[in-house]
């Protein structure tokens, strides 16, 4: 059984990718190898724009089958589900696959400074980032963090790729 480091459901099985009990992805245990310090050489570098300065961006649904494929994001969003009380959300993930993972204010996505970030606001199951390039999702976001394009975000269980429009 695998130990979910995010809620610590201890009932996940051996081979499950995400957890049961709250959605997020799963962490094989790694033992880190004793670090050596070995001297670097610094090389000249010459410095890229980062790849979230764009002011218009999308989410594209990591799901076969969405009821949306992908939602435009020009601005500040709000992602959860309907709620009468509450009244609509600006990407609503209810009829998603996974969409039970998704609380009714789930999560901001917003410009700052030219770069996107996302962060919780007062989501269940929280929300996790796959960078670009890597193979596992991160911890649970308990901060604002940049999203760059290329990253995954999963949202509970519902998963995007964060791209430019």
């Amino acid at each position: 059984m695998i130990v979910c480091t995010a809620c610590c459901y201890d009932k996940n099985p051996d081979d499950a990718e995400y957890c049961d009990a709250c959605g997020s992805e799963l962490q094989a245990a790694v033992i880190p190898a004793p670090s050596v310090i070995q001297p670097q050489i610094s090389s000249p570098q010459i410095l890229q724009p980062s790849s979230s300065t764009t002011t218009i961006a999308k989410l594209i649904s990591k799901h076969p089958g969405s009821p949306v494929p992908e939602f435009i994001l020009d601005s500040n969003a709000i992602v959860g589900i309907f709620d009468p009380d509450m009244g609509p959300v600006d990407i609503d993930l209810e009829e998603f696959p996974g969409g039970e993972t998704v609380s009714r204010s789930h999560a901001e996505i917003f410009l700052e400074a030219g770069v996107w970030k996302v962060k919780d606001i007062g989501s269940t199951n929280g929300i996790f980032i796959k960078l670009s390039g890597q193979t596992r999702y991160g911890a649970r976001i308990t901060i604002p963090e940049t999203i760059n394009i290329g990253d995954e975000v999963a949202f509970g269980k519902v998963r995007f790729l964060f791209q430019s429009a």
